[in-house]
């Protein structure tokens, strides 16, 4: 008789996904650009993250106002965390032209197709945004400086990352019924490698809980909190749930996070009650229960303290700018 075959996890690997999964990706291309030597293309702040992905030929890019220049090859992704002013060139000193003056269309998917005409090689970029549709998610890149490199030469799946990002021109080249979705669909994972890989290499600019969940066992209790924000969340509770006595499990915590137990559960619970203040159908008592709170009045003291307004003001702000 066989028995039952049991997969085991990597607790690392379960934990950051468990976090990118509870701050809910969404991305989607914006254009494709080819451009032949010599040029320098450039945008304006555009204020959301956006990504530059390298498919063929090689170019450099730059903050308008914030040099140096980082050299990029095929399979690199550049990421610009804040949205920045910046600057895509083949060599220094060339007159910088605006995406918008290139000469372009629109495919059935909405995606614009730039292009420049010159004697020189030809580059070609794939031009996406991202968002983390939580609160947590300002949060997080908050922490990485404007501009990110992810190498795909570093990369352990190269062959799978440019293989994604031939695959997506070709769907914007083709431009077959349907292609929106699939391309949808491929920009997601291509973001989140990307997001990952950029979080988890980034040895001194990464997030804290980044570098903490490379700690199996802290890696193991982040995850729970964002899984079950509503859980009574002591050190002691977290403590046993690794394994790890209450002193011990404390102390490695404030080390490798950064801040203790209660406090990052404290801030973790106010990024997912700004989240859930879009939902105008539950009351700020259903609210405080959703994060863990018995009253409005202590769920209402703790988000000022860590949001910076009353929870009341914070939603009368967030109706006001989606209106």
């Amino acid at each position: 008789m066989l028995g039952a075959v049991t997969e085991s996890v990597d607790p690392i690997d379960a934990a950051f996904s468990d976090i990118l999964r509870s701050l809910r990706l969404r991305s989607g291309l914006l254009s494709r650009a080819r451009v032949h030597a010599p040029f320098a293309v450039g945008n304006g702040s555009i204020g959301q993250p956006v990504f530059h992905a390298i498919v063929a030929g090689a170019c450099s890019i730059r903050l308008e106002a914030q040099p140096p220049a980082h050299a990029l090859e095929p399979g690199d992704v550049a990421i610009l965390t804040r949205g920045d002013a910046h600057v895509l060139f083949d060599a220094p000193g060339r007159v910088t032209r605006r995406f918008s003056e290139l000469s372009h269309v629109h495919n059935s998917a909405r995606i614009q197709l730039c292009q420049l005409e010159g004697p020189g090689p030809r580059t070609d970029v794939l031009c996406g945004h991202f968002a983390l549709a939580h609160a947590g998610g300002d949060a997080l890149f908050a922490q990485l400086p404007p501009l990110v490199v992810v190498r795909g030469g570093s990369s352990t799946v190269v062959a799978w990352l440019h293989e994604t990002l031939a695959r997506l021109d070709l769907e914007v080249e083709r431009d077959l019924p349907g292609g929106q979705e699939v391309i949808t669909r491929l920009v997601d994972l291509l973001v989140m490698d990307v997001i990952r890989r950029c979080l988890l290499d980034a040895q001194d600019s990464a997030p804290a809980w980044a570098g903490a969940l490379r700690d199996p066992k802290i890696g193991r209790a982040l995850a729970a909190i964002h899984r079950e924000p509503a859980r009574a969340w002591s050190a002691s509770a977290l403590a046993a749930m690794v394994g790890m006595s209450r002193s011990s499990f404390f102390a490695r915590f404030t080390e490798v996070v950064g801040e203790p137990p209660a406090s990052y559960v404290a801030r973790w619970r106010m990024s997912v009650a700004a989240d859930l203040m879009s939902h105008p159908d539950l009351s700020m008592g259903q609210l405080a229960e959703r994060v863990g709170y018995g009253s409005e009045h202590a769920f209402g003291k703790v988000f000022k303290r860590v949001m910076g307004v009353p929870p009341g003001e914070y939603r009368r702000q967030l109706r006001t700018a989606s209106a």
